[in-house]
């Protein structure tokens, strides 16, 4: 069965805010365009409990030892700092394809 690892990440509305983010409303009049704060991301999708168990190992290591988390999805590459992180979640999953008929 797969698993899912998500990050959820501290709240950033709550969290300490600064003057910078204060003013994102009026980004886009600088011509600069900010994408919507995110509460989780997910971490990865794992076939076994080994590959699950690894990346675990990896998240580890990455928040006690490196100061931040690295997430990819596609072209993009999240780097969260490890503060961030408020807590990661690893569930099993039922994909479409697992789904016998």
């Amino acid at each position: 069965m797969p698993y899912s690892v998500m990050i959820w990440l501290v709240d950033a509305e709550n969290g300490n805010s600064t003057e910078a983010d204060s003013g994102r409303d009026n980004d886009g009049q600088a011509g600069v365009t900010a994408p919507p704060r995110f509460s989780h991301l997910a971490y990865g999708l794992y076939d076994d409990r080994q590959e699950l168990r690894e990346a675990l190992a990896r998240l580890t290591n990455e928040l006690g030892e490196k100061g931040v988390v690295r997430v990819e999805h596609g072209s993009r590459t999240f780097l969260v700092p490890t503060e961030r992180v408020h807590y990661v979640v690893a569930e099993e999953v039922e994909r479409p394809v697992d789904r016998s008929e």
